[in-house]
This record gives C-alpha cells, structure tokens and sequence, in this order.
C-alpha cells in the first residue's frame, strides 16, 4: 500500500462514523437488534476471586500473547510497529464502544455514567495506538511510544494483578481484555525499539507525556466534575478527582486521609515514575544486559552443539 497513513485515517474515520451512526439508531429506536444484542450480552454473577479461575485463565492468556509479541518485537518487529499499534487500537476502539453503549443503554437507562468516561490513564493508549501510526517520525511520536512502553506496561500490569471486578460479566471481560492489550503491545514496543538502554533518554520525554496526562486530568476533574454530580458517578479521573475527596489506590489513600490531595498527588507520580516507569526499564535492562552478555560469550549456552 502506497499511503499506509491515508489508508489508516479512512479506517478511523469510517470506525468513528460507524459507531455514531448505530448510537443514533440506538438513541431513536431505530434499530431493535442492536438493542437485544446488547441486552442480550449483559450478565451478572458474584464478582469473581483475584487469582480465581477466571483471573488465572486471563493472566495465562496475556502472558502467552506478551511472549509471542515480544519475540516477534524482538526479529523483525520494528518494521511493523505501525501496523501493530494500529490494529491493537482498532481493538481498543470496538472494546470502548461496546462499553459506552452496554452502560448507556442497558445498566443506565439512557443515562450516561461519567465513571466510564474514557479519559482515565489506561484510556490513553486507545488513543495513542491509534494516533502513533498516523504520525510523522519525530521526538513527539517516539515519546509516545516510550510512555506506551514504560508506563503504559505498569499501568496494565496493577490492573491484571490486582483488578477491581464489576458484578457485570462483560464488564469484568472488557477489563481483562483492554489489559491483557496495554501490556502485551507495550512490551513489543519495549523490544522492537530496543527501549531499557539509556534510562534518562527514555525516561525522560515518557515520564513528560505522563505528566502532561496528569495535568490535563487534574483540570478536567477540577473544571467538570460539577457538571457532572447528577450522573450515577462522577467525574473522576485517574482515580484522583479533588473534589471527590478520596482514592482507592492503596497507600495514596492514606497519604490523602493525613496530608490532603497535594501530597497523595505528588506521591502518585513519584510512585508512577519511581517505581511503575523505572521497574519497567530495570526488567528490559535486566533482559538485554542478560541477552548481550550470553551473545558475546559472558554467560556459557547449554546448547547442544
């Protein structure tokens, strides 16, 4: 294919037009399939065990695709970064759809729920796999990519190990799924660009697009969040929204009950960055430096020659 961008562009605008068209169908009653299909996906149970059956079987799938995508990252995978990236948002995007219309349509009621308002920070690569393959080579795309592996990885990683279930079965599908996507493309990208080499170079533009997230979520939590108290949930991004008042996230709630939202905030990013973001690099450094060691001799194969 001549223009691969161009080619990519259409596939994202007919998607995008696609999914509002069937939501005014929806919206005005105009289609009753699409409505049973949804009603018909929608299950609940006892939310599930962490490390159950259910979370064991989806750990043992993201692993085997992280594995198969990370050697196929490691041959020849950078000629194929694009591509990769821009089917795993195709998936990313079809997941968030059905999300968006299983919670307006059949658990709300046609009203919408800011909780599933898709700007949290495991929203981001949706985004960004999306986007990526539609940009020029540059500083700003590598940096998005480097905070697709680095951070994007961890993030991925707290939720399969420790998820939050939903009483709702395709809820808690959707989740392990969007998941078991972010950390198995961001561990390609981590050895089909050869990332955990030079810390600061790679730390530092990742950790600035992390940042940046950071920022623009504080100011939509602080500027919409009262537009939205009339919705089942409110607006709370990243999980750190001001004017909720609290968090789920382990140790930075705690922060929060004794020093206030400055301090649990400035501890959330250092913890991101200090532990999330540079474990990341320290696994992949850890990986090569074994790698390259064994290639030059250092460490003895027990081939069979």
């Amino acid at each position: 294919m001549r223009h691969p961008k161009r080619r990519r562009a259409i596939i994202l605008a007919v998607g995008i037009l696609l999914s509002v068209f069937a939501f005014l169908l929806l919206y005005f009653d105009a289609d009753a399939i699409l409505l049973n299909l949804l009603r018909f996906s929608h299950a609940t149970w006892q939310k599930p065990a962490v490390f159950g059956t259910f979370h064991l079987c989806f750990l043992v799938g993201c692993i085997l695709l992280t594995v198969l995508l990370s050697c196929f990252g490691a041959g020849k995978g950078r000629a194929h970064t694009d591509e990769v990236l821009f089917a795993a948002g195709l998936v990313l995007f079809a997941l968030e759809v059905y999300k968006q219309f299983y919670s307006y349509f059949v658990l709300q009621n046609r009203e919408y729920d800011f909780g599933f308002f898709p700007l949290q920070f495991c929203s981001l690569p949706m985004y960004l796999f999306l986007l990526i393959p539609l940009m020029r080579e540059g500083k700003t795309k590598e940096a998005f990519c480097r905070f697709l592996a680095l951070y994007g990885v961890m993030g991925g990683c707290l939720v399969m190990g420790y998820p939050a279930w939903f009483e709702e079965i395709p809820l808690c599908v959707h989740t392990m799924l969007w998941h078991t996507v972010m950390i198995s493309v961001g561990t390609y990208l981590l050895f089909a660009k050869n990332y955990g080499r030079r810390y600061l170079r790679e730390m530092l533009p990742a950790t600035a697009v992390f940042l940046g997230s950071v920022a623009l979520a504080t100011a939509c939590n602080l500027l919409l969040t009262p537009l939205t108290c009339e919705s089942p949930n409110p607006l709370n991004l990243y999980y750190m929204n001001p004017r909720v008042g609290k968090t789920h996230y382990f140790l930075i709630g705690d922060v929060w009950k004794t020093l206030g939202w400055g301090p649990a905030m400035f501890a959330y990013v250092l913890l991101f960055i200090f532990v999330g973001a540079t474990l990341v690099f320290g696994v992949a450094r850890a990986i090569h430096w074994f790698s390259d060691a064994r290639r030059n001799g250092k460490i003895p194969s027990f081939s069979k020659k």
